[in-house]
């Protein structure tokens, strides 16, 4: 990491993901599906382990940051419910209008039925946060740093997997290639090492075709300093590619995960953007905060 002294930043954001805003479902009818599944995984665990009930007061503690740029990396449901989305447009409402400009990209649990794809709830709820391009695209953060957001989730019956398509990928690739010299940062929802120092994900929760995405990423910093930006796997890790010293793989951990242990009670991340390196800061959030 670089000192912020020594390297004057140009721009900063922070890193939220992984938020899962939650609701038991109890219409048997909505439960005909993948929903059924993670229903039952609310009640289990969800419910306890992510407590959304102190949105506010972590709306709070982004807002304390100074930062103006927020990225929210997706997965603002648990089950891609009407209901879901609308705490999570909620929660992000209350952030747009403390000043915080809201960049968003869905989570796989944002399209987790394909009756919620098709019903485009992601896109009716959080429509305002959304990029007018699409996705992939490119956006430029308020100091000139160029974002490339990368499209990476799909629905499944079973699993946890991510999908990103060739023509997504060489789009990708073009998309940072055009942007203006400097350093850049991609924003995706899955990683695209599947395991590192701070994680491990199982088959069944990996990205399809990283590898491709991952090669396009090795060969572009090779020309400028990437950090590749993403969630998922609510853990923090931060590292160099092992092939690429350039390419900077960063994950946050979910915000709202409660570990009961130490009082932790969420965490989000601190990106500032210097003029050659990047400086992470992973927050920390205490029942206490």
């Amino acid at each position: 990491m670089t000192d912020a002294a020594q390297n004057p930043p140009r721009d900063a954001l922070v890193h939220i993901t992984d938020i899962h805003f939650w609701e038991i479902v109890r219409n048997p009818l909505q439960l005909l599906n993948k929903r059924f599944l993670g229903n039952l995984n609310v009640i289990l665990r969800r419910r306890r382990a992510f407590d959304t009930s102190h949105a506010a007061a972590f709306a709070d503690a982004l807002a304390a940051t100074g930062v103006r740029v927020l990225f929210a990396g997706g997965d603002f449901t648990s089950t891609a419910t009407d209901g879901e989305f609308r705490q999570a447009a909620a929660f992000l409402e209350n952030l747009a209008a403390r000043g915080m400009q809201i960049i968003i990209i869905p989570g796989n649990h944002d399209v987790y039925t394909f009756e919620s794809v098709r019903k485009r709830r992601f896109e009716r709820h959080l429509g305002a946060f959304l990029p007018e391009a699409g996705y992939p695209c490119r956006i430029t953060l308020p100091g000139g740093t160029p974002m490339v957001l990368a499209p990476t989730v799909c629905p499944n019956w079973l699993s946890s997997r991510g999908r990103i398509a060739d023509a997504d990928v060489d789009r990708v690739a073009r998309l940072i290639a055009e942007a203006p010299p400097g350093p850049l940062i991609v924003g995706s929802h899955y990683p695209v090492l599947h395991a590192t120092e701070g994680y491990a994900s199982g088959p069944m929760r990996r990205l399809r075709n990283a590898d491709a995405l991952r090669r396009a990423l090795v060969d572009a910093a090779a020309q400028r300093p990437i950090l590749f930006l993403s969630g998922h796997v609510h853990r923090f890790s931060d590292q160099p590619d092992p092939e690429a010293p350039r390419l900077r793989h960063c994950t946050t951990p979910a915000l709202f995960h409660r570990h009961r242990q130490g009082g932790i009670a969420g965490a989000f991340s601190e990106i500032h953007v210097g003029q050659e390196d990047f400086l992470v800061r992973p927050h920390t959030l205490r029942d206490d905060t």
